[in-house]
């Protein structure tokens, strides 16, 4: 199998047959050949991928609703100070139901 991309080429057969030839290599010998490199795989994740793992952290920690505005519709509403435009709240209907 081989997985081909823009910036690379992977051949997963060659992979799995040098691992099949140390493993064998191994056995015989009993031990790792002196001299001979045995090849592995390796991920590095970038430091870009580190802050973007610690930002969705961060984000998804923050809780889902934000009492403050809530406190603040509350009490406008309480007040009588809560006024919604007939107009643009049908607008936003409309918006909402065209992009479903």
């Amino acid at each position: 199998m081989r997985i081909e991309g823009s910036a690379y080429v992977v051949d997963l057969n060659r992979s799995q047959q040098v691992r099949n030839d140390t493993q064998q290599t191994q056995a015989v010998q009993g031990s790792r050949p002196a001299g001979r490199v045995i090849p592995f795989d390796r991920v590095e994740i970038s430091s870009q991928a580190r802050e973007l793992q610690k930002l969705k952290a961060e984000v998804a920690a923050m809780p889902d609703v934000r009492m403050d505005r809530v406190a603040l519709a509350r009490q406008n509403l309480q007040n009588g100070a809560y006024r919604v435009e007939a107009s643009a709240l049908a607008q936003k209907m409309m918006d909402a139901y065209k992009s479903r």
